[in-house]
């Protein structure tokens, strides 16, 4: 039986405007993944210029979200998207999911065109 697979979009702002509220958010999302990747395969979508976005804001999680980030590929038991948020690529890698959950973004609207099922993220819970 094939593993569903689901899109994880990590968009810049809650990290710009939550700080560690979202990076515990992260690591609790990461955790709960882990724990059912036998079952899901989870595909990381990032913002494309996250780090960029962080050290320029200045951003006291930038350190932080870097590990996370270094941690995850190195263990390798989701993969990490890092296809731009703008082009036709980042709608393939959409398209091979079961389902989104995450950030607002315009990859929303394209999820539910096709009938993929949307769940939004929420960092304060």
């Amino acid at each position: 039986m094939r593993k569903k697979r689901v899109f994880y979009n990590s968009d810049i702002l809650p990290f710009l405007i939550h700080g560690k509220t979202a990076i515990d958010k992260l690591k609790r999302n990461l955790e709960l993944f882990y724990e059912h990747r036998e079952e899901v395969v989870l595909v990381w979508h990032i913002y494309y210029r996250m780090q960029e976005f962080l050290e320029l804001n200045e951003s006291p999680v930038t350190e932080e979200f870097k590990k996370i980030r270094d941690i995850y590929i190195r263990e390798g038991w989701g993969e990490l998207d890092e296809t731009s948020d703008r082009g036709e690529e980042i709608f393939n890698v959409l398209k091979e999911c079961d389902a989104y959950y995450g950030d607002t973004s315009h990859l929303i609207s394209y999820a539910q065109e096709k009938g993929i099922p949307v769940m939004m993220q929420d960092v304060e819970v």
